[in-house]
Parts: structure tokens; sequence; C-alpha cells
């Protein structure tokens, strides 16, 4: 999973700018990634506290031989504590990402995505980007997934049938229950009270 970020002051200005940054949990990661990504920028409108001495202006150096410790102005920001940058973004592209998340998610539902893909690491992230689609929202989906997920199945009729057997495992395997049972009418009925969601692997089924 991975995201296409771009500086918005240079897209403006017709010139592309950005970089993939992989898509991750950690919020404070993938914001540096995208504060590095700005700075670059040919076209900058703030200033921002500068990344190599933490807006204080001074580095120290460590002499590792004699012990000597030196302090000196910072050669990032000349001293000033701060280095220009460019201040908006957006996505432009992304792999493995919902569809409906759009330019501007915000770097906490991406994290909440990702959190949830690896949850749910028995899929592809690409499937649990689909099933995030298909309930039109991380939210309703992370709901979905939590607390109806029946599973990923090749057939809507295999899982009936699973179903099934299991209602009717405990009885007579003479009965006229079992011996007559309709799976075909059961699966048919079944059906209408199931989500089913598409993916690569199969139908993801959720219940009601």
């Amino acid at each position: 999973m991975r995201l296409y970020v771009a500086c918005l002051a240079s897209y403006n200005n017709g010139v592309l700018h950005g970089r993939w940054i992989d898509a991750s949990s950690d919020v404070d990661e993938m914001q540096e990634e995208i504060a590095a990504m700005l700075r670059e920028s040919r076209f900058p409108n703030v200033s921002v506290k500068c990344p190599h001495c933490e807006g204080t202006g001074k580095v120290t150096f460590h002499n590792s031989e004699t012990g000597a410790i030196r302090e000196d102005t910072c050669f990032e920001c000349a001293g000033a504590g701060k280095v220009a940058s460019a201040e908006e973004w957006a996505i432009h592209d992304s792999e493995g990402l919902p569809r409906c998340f759009g330019e501007y998610p915000g770097l906490e539902k991406i994290a909440a995505f990702v959190e949830l893909a690896e949850e749910f690491d028995h899929l592809d992230a690409e499937d649990v980007a689909t099933i995030v689609d298909h309930f039109g929202g991380l939210e309703y989906a992370e709901t979905e997934m939590r607390d109806h997920f029946a599973g990923v199945y090749d057939s809507f009729r295999s899982y009936a049938d699973e179903i099934a057997d299991e209602a009717l495992a405990g009885l007579d395997p003479e009965s006229i229950a079992v011996r007559y049972f309709d799976y075909e009418s059961y699966a048919r009925d079944l059906k209408h009270d199931m989500t089913i969601v598409e993916i690569s692997t199969g139908l993801a089924l959720f219940w009601p």
C-alpha cells in the first residue's frame, strides 16, 4: 500500500512535484515524509521549523576520539531555525487504498485503514479496500468486518451448504427433515439476508 503525495504549490504553477510514500499505521512517519517533500518544492510559501536543528539554529558535534563537544550554527537553516517549504498537498494516486478516500482523506484515516488491513491480514489489502469501497466508507466497513464478517467463499452456495450441514448435523440422518432438505431453496432464501462483496479471491460474505 502506498500513495503519491503531490505538492499543490508546484501543481498550481504547472510543475509536477511529489513522491510515493508507503501507507503506514504511523501518522507521524507519513507526515515526516510529506514534510520533506514539501521542503524540496520550488514554490515555497511558508517557513517551517528546521528538521536538522529542530528549530534551535544550532547543531552539536561530538568528537568520538577526544570526547570534545562543539556547538555550531546549523548549516541547513543558517542559524534561523526555520526553512522554506510549501504548505499544501494532496493525494494524486494510490495503490491498495480505497477509491472512496479521494484526494484529502487525512493521514489518520489512511493509518486506520492500514490497521484494518493488518488486522485482516489473511485478505489482500486491495480486497480490504474493495470492501471499504462497497460499504462507502471506513467506519461502516470496520463495523461490518469486525462484527458481521462470515468469511470468503468460492460461491454463495458453498457457504449456504456449510451452514445447512451444521444446522442438520445434530439430527437423525434418516429423518425426513434431513433426507429431503432443500439446499437450493435454503441458499436462495439466505442470500436475501446477506451482503455479498466480490473480491479477487472469491465472495466476502457479511451477516446483517
